[in-house]
């Protein structure tokens, strides 16, 4: 299994997202995302939290 650090980027949500409301985002290695298929076409993920890991597959 390949590991990478990263860090998560914080955002505040524009439009009508509530005054304390925060977005977070993660960017992928390509190489990790072309080993799960995802493509621009077929884009669609999973994600779930399972104890302390984020699991993200291909829809």
């Amino acid at each position: 299994m390949e590991t990478v650090k990263r860090k998560i980027l914080f955002n505040k949500p524009g439009g009508t997202a509530s005054k304390n409301a925060m977005m977070a985002r993660l960017t992928l290695p390509t190489e990790f995302v072309k080993a799960l298929g995802i493509t621009q076409e077929e884009k669609e993920v999973i994600i779930s939290l399972e104890g302390e890991k984020i699991i993200i597959k291909k829809a």
